[in-house]
């Protein structure tokens, strides 16, 4: 299952809604398809059962925001499964205006109809782990330096700016610090139910499913604060591209296994498939968890994957480019790079 949080105009304003994508065709970079209102649609099943006030029971029930609707059922897709399974038999994406809600809402949507956010809006924790030896190899070996033998002994991260996320198809702005701004190739697992000391075995459940993360990355600003060995700053914080949707695990599968591919306007850069993880997403999970309670919406990015930003294969994005991070049972996350400003660099002290 593919759960979104999508964005549609109203006369009042924009309004964020919890969505379940259903694709009919098309490619993974042009895909077909429609957008069920989770809400108003389990809201249209309980006016059809008879139930009173279906509109409250289902905010009550199915809450229109996704990290609401984890923080009540877990992992679990009950009710979303109920949604889809009604959603078939209606057949009520062959014609989204022919069913409404009890109050005359619309429930789907095309997927050219709506703008994709972020699927998870509050994430509470975002961290970045390095999971990809080779990758790790090619960059330390650029910049003369070798893995940390602490790398093959325990899991490692940053943090990031939750705050700085960007959905599919939003424009990523260039800072006005950086000459060297690079994209890299990442998924991300996210939290579904929250948990403490969660056993290496149990911790697939609580992962709500996968998505895809672009940790952009201001090069020439990193390599300063690399230096200092407290982890990336404003070498990362500017942006984190997150989406287009979350896919459940049942239908990832292995995320080690998945084909990725980079696209530059419309250029293919690179492709990989993960390979091997010195450290799975089960393994990062309970390592985080051990005497650290982890809540509902964080983010475990697996770290680039082999051959998965432009300074492992020297080639560098530019203002205007359209960036496309592809996986297999994933789909397309896509963003446009902006133009940089003429802001000055207020931190740079005059000579």
């Amino acid at each position: 299952m593919k759960l979104a949080t999508f964005r549609i105009a109203t006369p009042v304003g924009p309004f964020d809604r919890l969505g379940v994508v259903r694709l009919s065709g098309g490619d993974a970079r042009h895909p077909a398809g429609h957008v069920i209102d989770a809400n108003f649609a389990f809201a249209a099943i309980g006016a059809e059962q008879g139930m009173p006030n279906p509109n409250l029971r289902a905010d009550a029930y199915c809450p229109a925001d996704l990290q609401s609707y984890a923080d009540l059922h877990g992992c679990s897709l009950d009710i979303l499964d109920q949604i889809v399974a009604w959603a078939e038999a209606e057949d009520i994406c062959a014609d989204p205006t022919a069913r409404s809600g009890p109050r005359g809402e619309r429930i789907v949507y095309g997927l050219d109809e709506v703008q994709f956010r972020p699927p998870i809006q509050r994430v509470p924790v975002l961290r970045d782990f390095a999971s990809f030896e080779d990758h790790l190899k090619t960059t330390f070996g650029k910049m003369g330096l070798e893995i940390p033998a602490v790398w093959y002994e325990r899991p490692t991260a940053f943090k990031g700016n939750p705050t700085t996320l960007y959905g599919h198809d939003q424009t990523v702005p260039w800072p006005s610090y950086t000459e060297k701004l690079d994209y890299e190739l990442e998924l991300a697992a996210v939290i579904g139910m929250p948990g403490v000391d969660i056993d290496v075995e149990r911790a697939g459940e609580h992962v709500l499913g996968y998505t895809l993360l672009n940790d952009f990355s201001a090069r020439d600003v990193q390599a300063g604060e690399m230096a200092m060995s407290t982890g990336p700053y404003k070498g990362k914080d500017f942006a984190w591209g997150l989406g287009p949707w979350i896919v459940t695990p049942d239908e990832v599968g292995d995320p080690a296994a998945l084909t990725m591919r980079v696209f530059v306007n419309g250029e293919m850069w690179a492709e990989s498939t993960p390979g091997e993880m010195q450290w799975t997403f089960d393994e990062v999970i309970s390592y985080t968890s051990q005497d650290e309670p982890l809540n509902v919406g964080e983010v475990f990015g697996s770290g680039t994957v082999n051959r998965g930003c432009g300074f492992e294969i020297d080639r560098w994005i530019q203002p205007g480019d359209i960036v496309e991070l592809e996986a297999d049972r994933v789909g397309v996350l896509r963003h446009t790079i902006g133009h940089p400003g003429d802001r000055p660099v207020r931190w740079r002290r005059p000579s």
